[in-house]
């Protein structure tokens, strides 16, 4: 007797000549609300074929909220965590008052691809409006990363000048990398309970952990630039050409490790980022050891820029796991050439 989680075995039959036909148990089909003229999709998975419904307007995820068990803080943050979990419509009801809809549309300001659909007395809707082969997540991270790497040599150029305008507007970039940080998180969300559209290799969660570093490397990159008005005055040329430097590689590994895990994905490459990370990692604490026999009147606060360095290089090693990862994955039989 089959537990229903056990696969059934049916053969493939010839039908009229022309046609191949697979049937389906009906007590299994009944117990999935299907019947006969109903329509199913196919989706190849490597060596797998997977069996799906196709996706309807009345399959569409809705998330209600209820505006009078939560304060307009809590609806934003609700509205956030619908549309990460993969909601396609998002309802604020019970007639929200003024603040309650300014909740709504700043939480939608802050994501991409959805929009405030409808508001009327009783309720505020908001709907996605996206499409995945529009915005496939190979460019949706190549936009964060290079973002992500902008805001970083931004943010070390002003700490280094003691620059706090600069640190400023360096620090207002970072809700762009949030706002694709969550389209990543939500295309990861949803391929837990739907059918995931074809990679490039990577799979969802892959294309996730690799955003996660990127956005820990924009957090990092946000905190330098707060920095830059701590700074009392520039360090001296020697100091600031170390720190530069050293930056500068950092930011190498994370764009190596980037480029080559949604590139070619080769394991001896993959290899030697890290490798070569562990030698930067190396010369960093020297560096730091050496700012701190210095005695600087701004050590502590360029310790921590060294700091954010060193994480901004583990990042990039990170990212490089996720391409060995995935090449042990996808190679034949688990072996890497």
């Amino acid at each position: 007797m089959n537990n229903g989680t056990d696969p059934y075995e049916r053969k493939v039959q010839l039908t009229g000549g022309t046609t191949y036909t697979i049937s389906l148990p009906k007590g299994w089909a009944n117990d999935r609300s299907l019947d006969t003229g109903d329509t199913l999709n196919l989706y190849p998975r490597g060596g797998r074929l997977l069996l799906a419904r196709p996706e309807t307007e009345e399959r569409r995820q809705t998330v209600s909220i209820s505006a009078a068990r939560h304060d307009p803080a809590g609806i934003e943050r609700l509205v956030a965590a619908a549309y990460v979990a993969g909601a396609d419509v998002v309802r604020v009801e019970g007639s929200p008052e003024r603040a309650e809809r300014a909740a709504v549309r700043d939480a939608v300001a802050g994501l991409v691809g959805i929009e405030i659909a409808e508001e009327t007395a009783e309720a505020v809707i908001a709907r996605t409006m996206l499409d995945v082969a529009d915005l496939p997540p190979s460019r949706t991270l190549e936009r964060m990363a290079d973002r992500t790497l902008t805001m970083h040599e931004e943010a070390v150029a002003a700490a280094l000048a003691g620059d706090g305008e600069a640190g400023d507007r360096v620090r207002e970039q970072d809700d762009d990398v949030d706002r694709l940080f969550g389209l990543l998180s939500r295309e990861f969300q949803r391929s837990i309970v739907e059918i995931p559209a074809v990679a490039d290799g990577l799979t969802p969660f892959d294309h996730y952990a690799v955003a996660r570093q990127l956005e820990r490397v924009a957090d990092h990159a946000e905190k330098i630039a707060e920095i830059a008005e701590a700074i009392g005055e520039p360090p001296a040329d020697p100091v600031a050409a170390d720190l530069d430097r050293l930056a500068t590689d950092a930011r190498s590994v994370v764009d190596r490790a980037f480029s080559e895990t949604v590139g070619d994905c080769d394991p001896r490459t993959l290899g030697t980022i890290v490798a070569d990370t562990d030698d930067l990692i190396a010369e960093i604490r020297r560096v730091d050891r050496t700012l701190y026999e210095r005695d600087l009147a701004d050590g502590y606060v360029l310790a921590t820029v060294l700091d954010s360095i060193t994480r901004t290089a583990e990042y990039g090693i990170n990212v490089a796991e996720v391409g060995l990862r995935a090449t042990l994955r996808n190679g034949p039989d688990g072996t890497v050439g």
